[in-house]
């Protein structure tokens, strides 16, 4: 339960780590380039080792780092477009509904029970979701458009398969430390590798710029980032909660936690139908743990 609580405040503290860039602007793909290497070295640092050997592809858990490690890179490029094109309510909704997917697969794949007071915990946590996102404009009209919705629906897929993935692997591949650790090295060096040949493009085109900010902000997010997902394959390995609870709680209290510092830190105004979401997502969590 320890980690998945650190996964979950280590999670609200890399969405909260944008929010701060953009105040501060940092260029946030430059920042996670930056980041991504963090992680590598981060990574290598705990395991007192780079486990990236000339026999590491032949691991049955490679090709899955292959795969992680380039939706990383991906997933984060289309929240930012999304956001742009579609709006970020719709974007963060469909980021965080996403929790749907692991919890299905778990319950098919792996055979894991369900019973009627998760399955009502899942259904609430994804109108807590909704109630959470939920935003007015000035003149009071609903924030929700309708076009553009392809790109939040490829975001709540992809979203979905990282989640689902990182299932997957840890419970068939991932039985020590060294493992996990080894696994999710490859997957930030991919995302790593495939950002910086990105970005070193478009510094010799000239697009980006090169500031001490940016890789100062990279490291900020990357030890975090690191340790957030270290934690949650921590939490999934642990026996006492099966994975079709650990990624809905994860997702929704994440949610939860950045609310409350939206609130008490950042002062941001909520309406009536937020704070029910909140409420709701707590009933959610509940529901789920007790289902469980």
């Amino acid at each position: 339960m320890l980690f998945l609580i650190l996964s979950i405040f280590l999670n609200a503290y890399l969405g909260l780590a944008f929010v701060i860039f953009k105040r501060f602007h940092i260029d946030l793909f430059q920042a996670i380039v930056f980041n991504y290497l963090t992680c590598v070295i981060t990574g290598s640092m705990v395991l007192g080792q780079f486990p990236i050997h000339a026999t590491t592809p032949a691991e049955p858990w490679f090709k899955w780092a292959i795969l992680m490690g380039a939706l990383f890179i991906s997933v984060f490029n289309l929240i930012a477009f999304s956001s742009i094109k579609a709006g970020v309510t719709i974007t963060q909704t469909a980021n965080k509904l996403s929790l749907v997917i692991p919890f299905i697969f778990s319950w098919i794949y792996f055979q894991e029970s369900v019973g009627m007071l998760k399955i009502a915990g899942i259904v609430l946590a994804m109108f807590a979701v909704v109630f959470v996102s939920f935003r007015k404009q000035n003149n009071d009209a609903s924030a929700w458009q309708m076009k553009d919705l392809g790109l939040p629906f490829i975001l709540f897929l992809s979203s979905g398969i990282i989640d689902t993935l990182t299932t997957f692997v840890q419970q068939s591949y991932l039985q020590t430390d060294a493992k996990s650790n080894a696994y999710l090295i490859g997957g930030f060096l991919v995302a790593a590798t495939l950002g910086s040949v990105v970005l070193l493009i478009q510094y010799l085109q000239g697009k980006r710029q090169f500031h001490v900010k940016h890789l100062s902000a990279g490291i900020i997010l990357g030890i975090p980032n690191y340790f957030s997902i270290y934690c949650l394959v921590k939490a999934l390995q642990w026996p006492g909660m099966s994975s079709s609870a650990v990624i809905p709680i994860n997702n929704i209290g994440v949610l939860f936690v950045v609310s409350l510092v939206g609130i008490f830190i950042f002062k941001e105004k909520l309406i009536p139908m937020n704070y029910w979401g909140l409420f709701v997502s707590l009933l959610a969590i509940l529901l789920i743990i007790l289902g469980d």
